[in-house]
């Protein structure tokens, strides 16, 4: 069972979070200061008030005849508020409760003040105030109790859901608006994997990121000038070695027919094989091949036929068409060399396989050989890396980095597994658009 994770992953959602608990404890702390603050108000309002009604009511109901008091009392009352006249006090002499203390003194000396016995405490007060030795005003009134705090809850819960959203929708736009260089960045970064051409960063915004942009920038110049003399050194001194390699050819073919010339010509094929596939991992990205709709299917097909013309035993499963942007040359390229590594190093048979799911296409080769242990799959990958214990073969080790540059670079990746046979199942999956 995967733990729940609370603390998003990004920077954006943690600003976010960040924004709406801190302004929501705000919210919710400024509301409960005032909200405290009103309702005292109120309260001492809502008791100033009926202690001067019922003083005025007292006022006007002392002078009446006793016979007609009553009745005017039940004339004076207001809504919220029930009056009546009694010659004796309705409620006993005893302390108000604790929270109508206060309103008790306010109404004026001698008011005697409780809960109503036939409602629920805190919702309706009944008292008496002495007349004066003409009897007591006695009251009814339900609005000085605490108000209602199911609708004060519903209200608050309404307001802060409100206050929410609102600020959600406002972090949400502002955090992507001020992320937006970092995605840029990350993007440009992941591009100069690929392609170290790519366009510069616009420099442009606050001043941390022009300066962020400016460096980053002149970081990826360094980079490509230090990659593309590499390259060209490489490149011209293994394009160099040709001329060498093509007279040690034409002088061997002097020699009389034997076993060391025979050797020696094996080994000037593996030297000019080498240098052919240095050449082929230096132009690999760089040689400004368009891509362009390219049927998959069709190369597999024609490799697997080549392949079988030389005697090698190789089964081609895939679809009749299978269309997708590619290099063409450089996917012809990958996959040939795919198909040597299986046939060089492992056993027949080898078997090309064809995928399309949707969102991607996956090219499968594998072999019946010996395979690849797991804790060398990676170095593996590696340029100018051999396994010599694993495979029992040699070779120029560029082979499965040139398949896997190509991936790289068309947005895919290779993977190495175990085939079913046992032997090494190398897996091409490529986007399909």
């Amino acid at each position: 069972m995967r733990r729940l994770r609370l603390w998003p992953r990004t920077l954006a959602g943690r600003i976010t979070l960040l924004l709406i608990g801190g302004l929501t404890l705000l919210h919710i702390g400024s509301m409960v200061v005032h909200e405290r603050a009103l309702h005292g108000a109120e309260a001492g309002a809502r008791v100033e008030r009926l202690a001067e009604r019922l003083s005025a009511a007292a006022a006007a109901i002392a002078p009446l005849p006793e016979a007609a008091r009553d009745a005017a009392a039940h004339a004076l009352s207001l809504p919220g508020v029930e009056l009546h006249w009694d010659r004796m006090a309705p409620l006993p002499d005893t302390p108000p409760p604790e929270a109508l203390a206060a309103t008790a003194s306010r109404i004026g000396p001698g008011t005697r003040i409780a809960w109503d016995p036939k409602a629920e405490a805190g919702h309706r007060a009944v008292g008496a105030v002495p007349l004066g030795g003409e009897g007591w005003l006695s009251f009814s009134a339900s609005w000085i109790g605490p108000a209602s705090h199911g609708a004060e809850a519903g209200n608050a819960l309404a307001s802060m859901l409100a206050m929410a959203l609102g600020i959600a929708l406002a972090s949400v736009l502002v955090v992507r608006w001020i992320t937006r260089p970092l995605r840029r960045l990350a993007d440009a970064a992941d591009a100069i994997g690929r392609d170290l051409r790519a366009h510069p960063l616009p420099e442009d915004g606050p001043q941390e990121v022009r300066h962020a942009a400016l460096a980053f920038n002149a970081m990826q110049g360094r980079i490509r000038r230090l990659v593309e003399d590499r390259t060209e050194a490489l490149a011209a001194m293994s394009h160099d070695l040709r001329t060498p390699l093509a007279r040690l050819r034409l002088r061997a073919g002097f020699l009389p027919d034997s076993e060391d010339r025979a050797r020696m010509e094996a080994d000037i094929a593996e030297m000019e094989a080498m240098v052919e596939r240095t050449l082929d991992y230096i132009r690999e990205g760089r040689d400004a091949e368009p891509t362009r709709p390219a049927d998959l299917s069709a190369i597999l097909h024609t490799l697997a036929a080549d392949a079988a013309d030389l005697g090698h035993e190789v089964i081609c499963e895939a679809p009749a068409r299978v269309v997708l942007p590619l290099r063409r040359l450089a996917a012809k390229r990958a996959l040939s060399n795919l198909l040597d590594n299986a046939l060089i190093h492992g056993a027949p048979p080898v078997r090309l396989a064809l995928r399309d799911a949707g969102v991607e296409v996956v090219v499968e080769i594998s072999d019946a050989g010996p395979g690849i242990a797991e804790a060398d799959r990676a170095r593996a990958l590696a340029p100018f890396s051999q396994l010599d214990a694993a495979r029992g073969k040699g070779g120029s080790g560029l082979g499965l980095a040139i398949a896997a540059r190509f991936a790289e670079a068309s947005g895919g990746r290779l993977e190495l597994d175990r085939a079913p046979s046992g032997g090494l199942l190398a897996r091409l999956v490529l986007p399909r658009g």
